[in-house]
Order: structure tokens, then sequence, then C-alpha cells
């Protein structure tokens, strides 16, 4: 008995869809997401809606009737709100003050690659669906873009008035940051697990923070030796 009643639960999704106003998709919505879940944190962006559809047991029919898309689908298994993200980005920022520049570069950082984690695989869906970047929609973006990007700027400005940082570009000191975090991001989506081009996200985010505020000339170089000792 037990056999027959999998393989009916397995085989009733392939039935043919009814047309019209037919009686929704007799399946539980909290266990599609957490298989979905469990598929895109295993295969990331790579995974398919088919992947989905076969380890949950069901048609790929009943994932579209309920989230139209592989993007729908995406945002409901990782909980995405489009509007949680910028502020949590924008909290991480607020809290700086006080900590130790290094600290706050890596805390920053941390964080940006935590969203980045949820929040990029969707933009790269979103770029598939060929559409036009303008629009209410994409303005928002924009705009909530330039609040992240003036907000650490802001938070650098007050460090070189502390004394803490030396007196520089401080959008520029912002979009690098940004800009690296999200090339990390980008690539740590792309390769594959166990590709050796891909670096721990600690390591990275401390390195970025060194070289930040460290840079790559030795500022304390030893003048070089006359070249009647330099072989001795």
């Amino acid at each position: 008995m037990p056999r027959k009643r999998q393989n009916l639960a397995i085989a009733e999704p392939s039935r043919p869809r009814a047309t019209g106003r037919g009686r929704p998709p007799s399946i539980d919505s909290e266990r599609l997401l957490a298989v979905a879940r469990d598929v895109f944190l295993e295969r990331g962006i790579r995974a398919t809606t088919l992947e989905v559809a076969e380890r949950a047991g069901v048609s790929e029919g009943v994932l579209f009737h309920r989230f139209k898309s592989k993007e729908g689908l995406f945002s409901a298994a990782m909980d995405f709100d489009g509007e949680r993200f910028p502020h949590a980005i924008l909290e991480a920022i607020e809290s700086l003050d006080g900590l130790d520049v290094r600290e706050a570069i890596v805390r920053v950082a941390t964080r940006l690659l935590e969203v980045g984690r949820v929040a990029l695989p969707i933009l790269m869906l979103s770029w598939s669906n060929p559409q036009p970047c303008s629009g209410p929609i994409f303005d928002k973006k924009r705009h909530k873009f330039r609040e992240v990007l003036k907000a650490l700027a802001a938070y650098f400005e007050r460090q070189m008035e502390l004394g803490k940082l030396r007196r520089m570009d401080t959008e520029l000191l912002a979009r690098t940051l940004l800009g690296a975090v999200h090339h990390f991001a980008m690539t740590r989506i792309l390769l594959e697990e166990g590709d050796g081009s891909l670096m721990p996200d600690g390591m990275f985010v401390r390195g970025l923070a060194d070289l930040m505020l460290n840079g790559s000339v030795e500022t304390h170089a030893v003048p070089p030796r006359h070249r009647r000792f330099a072989a001795r």
C-alpha cells in the first residue's frame, strides 16, 4: 500500500491541465519553496525550474502556475524583498561610527556579500529578460544605489574629519568598496564550488580592508643600498 500511495502522489501532477478556472494544484507552497530553496542553495543561479520540479515531485506547470517565472520562484524561495535589502545595507553603514575603520570596512563588506548572495542572482535573472532600463522600477533601483553610495561616502568623510583617513575623494573610496565586493560576489556566483579561483569570504573582506587602508606601495621602504654593498 505505501508504494501505491507514493506512485499516485508523483503521478498526480502530470495529469493534463484543466482549461478555464479549474481547481489550483493541491501542493503545499511551503514544501515547494523549501525544496526550491535547497536546490538554489546547492546549484545557485544554474538551477533550473525542471530540477526544482523533479526534486519536489511535481511538473514544471505547477511551478509556473504559482510563481510565473524562475525569477519569481527564486525570489519567493530565498525570501527576497527588494525593499528590505537596501535598508539592511544602510543600517549596516549607520552602525559603523565608533568602530575602528578597518573593522568597519570588514563589517560593511561582509554585509554586502550577504545581501549579494541573494540579490545578485535576482538581478541576473531579471537582466536575462529583455526590457528597457527605464521606468519607475529602474528609477527606484538607481535611487537606492545612490542612497547607499552617498551614505558610504559620508561615513568616509566623517573618518577624514576625525583624522583617521587621509583626505581624498570619498565617492571614489565608496565606489571602490562597492565595486570590489560586487566583482567578488559575481565571481562567486559564476564559478563552480571547489574552484581554486574562489577565495574565502573572510580572506577577501580582510584583504580588501587592508588594501584600501594601506594601498600597495611600501611607504616605509628602506632606501636602496649602495651597489658596492649589494653583494654582501
